[in-house]
């Protein structure tokens, strides 16, 4: 008897520090900057500018660039000189990039 009652408490102990390994692992995965991968904001607003961009090649205008409502990515401001479009990202945080030729940054318009 005392040694099933042994066994049991060795049992939970392990599970307990395997749960306790597993929460940190999700921990700093889910706290994990958006700097790796292909899918930072960045990059979205890079490519979005992209097409924007090629839309004012066909048509000669920023305005009318047709993004979806329900996009996280929209276009905020366009006028004959150029665009801004405004991304909001997972956390909440808002990028920006103005057209053409800016680079991505933090912040709204």
């Amino acid at each position: 008897m005392p040694l099933l009652m042994a066994l049991r408490l060795v049992s939970l102990l392990v599970t307990l520090v395997l749960m306790g390994v597993l929460a940190a692992k999700m921990s700093t995965h889910l706290t994990a900057t958006h700097k790796s991968g292909p899918a930072t904001p960045e990059n979205l607003l890079r490519t979005t500018g992209m097409v924007v961009e090629r839309t004012h090649q066909i048509t000669g205008e920023y305005t009318g660039v047709g993004l979806q409502d329900s996009s996280s990515i929209r276009l905020i401001s366009a006028d004959a000189n150029g665009y801004c479009l405004q991304l909001a990202w997972v956390d909440r945080s808002v990028y920006h990039l103005r057209g053409p030729g800016g680079q991505p940054a933090l912040g709204a318009c």
